[in-house]
């Protein structure tokens, strides 16, 4: 039997966010081997879950006090209390793990103790901070130095924090040949899996009536990519799909809106903030809009929507990682006004959406289900080398 720690930012049951459904699923995926132990920064809850084998405790720290960061640190980094890495070493004292893994390059501060435990060691980076760094645009700053002084400061971190573990986790194929053109590794691909499987329907569910469509974006909505994203869906998207279909309706719904989220609410716009249940929004929607301008990883709110029955047309970026077809499992667009355009033809051929509807159903459940993901995961803790 195996035991395996895992170490994350903020707790990862329940699950809310993008990073936690991935946490989760590969701590419930590593249950399969022995006891698992979910270790947050952030205070959460303690104790059983409600899958076998697996724990949760907490370092005790509040979420503030992890982002208050010192002048010159890098957006990726975390404020990390030397008094937790002291509560960490009890806990791995304590559980005496096998594997460990490590889910925020800015968790780096635990990683100088962890080497010392024995455990194999894996850092699982949810997106390449450095590529990403470079995709999002930093104000008051013409000529691009900022960015790309950040971008340096994270490139030269995540180098140095990959020499230091037994192997690297990625979401995507791309994201590995980020990190395989500077020469970092070894690297194993865990996709990101279908979240809240048990909730989401195995049989393609009925299309909602409407007057209009009912458009959605679902993601956390105090995240800078998606809140640039919000704003194209609200103030340029949604504008121009009004002038055929003026019944038109979008909802944003996700945890933490910031202040320019909140600000796109209208009669056509609805804000859903910090959602208990996100199954009466797809349930709901006619359409999944993802006009993603930067990020990386892979998208669980795209799979999800699939797996509801609910068409996504989104830009390439957003779909990065997933290997969709574009007319086949999800439309694809790059500009504002392309992405309009498809979500208006789309609306007014209801057989094509039935067809796409259908088959992004299938391609969910073949490709994403929990099955395939425990598969993928069990097969990257089996790849890390042993010390």
């Amino acid at each position: 039997m195996m035991q395996c720690l895992f170490l994350t930012a903020h707790p990862a049951f329940p699950a809310v966010t993008g990073a936690d459904l991935r946490n989760w699923q590969n701590a419930s995926a590593a249950a399969q081997l022995g006891e698992v132990r979910l270790v947050s920064v952030i205070a959460g809850s303690e104790g059983v879950t409600d899958v076998a084998r697996v724990t949760t405790s907490h370092l005790g720290s509040d979420a503030e006090a992890l982002y208050r960061l010192p002048p010159g640190s890098a957006s990726i980094d975390l404020a990390i209390d030397p008094r937790r890495i002291e509560a960490l070493e009890r806990v791995v004292q304590e559980f005496r793990p096998d594997l460990i893994v490590v889910e925020h390059l800015g968790l780096h501060p635990f990683l100088p103790m962890l080497r010392q435990c024995g455990a194999r060691l894996v850092l699982d980076l949810h997106n390449v901070e450095s590529d990403l760094a470079g995709q999002i645009r930093q104000k008051r700053d013409w000529f691009g130095a900022k960015r790309r002084r950040e971008q340096r400061m994270i490139a030269a971190l995540e180098a140095q924090v990959v020499a230091s573990v037994d192997a690297v986790w990625v979401c995507s194929g791309e994201d590995a040949a980020r990190l395989g053109k500077r020469g970092l590794g070894p690297v194993s691909i865990v996709p990101n899996g279908l979240p809240r499987a048990g909730a989401a329907p195995r049989r393609l569910p009925s299309e909602p009536d409407a007057a209009g469509p009912e458009l959605l974006f679902i993601g956390h909505l105090g995240y800078t990519p998606n809140v640039v994203a919000c704003r194209s869906l609200a103030r340029r998207i949604l504008p121009r799909v009004l002038r055929s279909l003026a019944q038109a309706h979008v909802t944003l719904a996700g945890r933490n809106p910031a202040r320019k989220v909140r600000r796109l609410a209208s009669g056509s716009v609805q804000i859903v903030a910090n959602p208990d249940d996100l199954a009466p929004l797809l349930r709901g929607a006619h359409m999944t809009v993802v006009p993603l301008r930067s990020g990386g990883g892979t998208r669980f709110k795209i799979i999800e929507a699939m797996a509801w029955g609910v068409p996504v047309v989104a830009t390439p970026l957003a779909a990065e990682g997933l290997g969709l077809r574009h007319g086949h499992d999800i439309l694809l667009a790059e500009s504002d006004s392309g992405l309009a355009d498809l979500i208006t033809a789309l609306w007014q051929d209801p057989a094509r959406r039935s067809a796409l509807r259908t088959q992004a159903h299938a391609t969910a459940w073949d490709r994403f289900g929990p099955e395939r993901i425990d598969q993928a995961v069990l097969a990257a803790i089996e790849a890390v080398p042993t010390r």
